[in-house]
């Protein structure tokens, strides 16, 4: 089953992939999105995950993430159907 930490480590694993190696990312990111630095810092570093919103505009700038997600989403579709 997906729980919170699940989102926390999944959504950190694809954003250090995109922005990991770009110098002053939590900045650059935030401002160009319109967020505050310290959420995207938080997700950044997997202290915790983004809000719905945040996480569709995430998932729009980052490809990998959004097909993981869509991977997930099946994979707990079919757990629920087995109940």
């Amino acid at each position: 089953m997906v729980t919170n930490e699940f989102c926390v480590e999944m959504t950190q694993r694809y954003i250090q992939k995109r922005y990991g190696k770009v110098r002053n990312a939590p900045k650059l990111v935030a401002v160009k999105r319109g967020w505050s630095m310290v959420p995207f810092k938080n997700w950044l570093y997997g202290k915790n995950a983004p809000r719905m919103q945040d996480l569709i505009t995430l998932m729009a700038d980052c490809p990998e993430l959004e097909k993981e997600i869509i991977k997930t989403v099946k994979e707990t579709r079919k757990c629920l159907q087995e109940l």
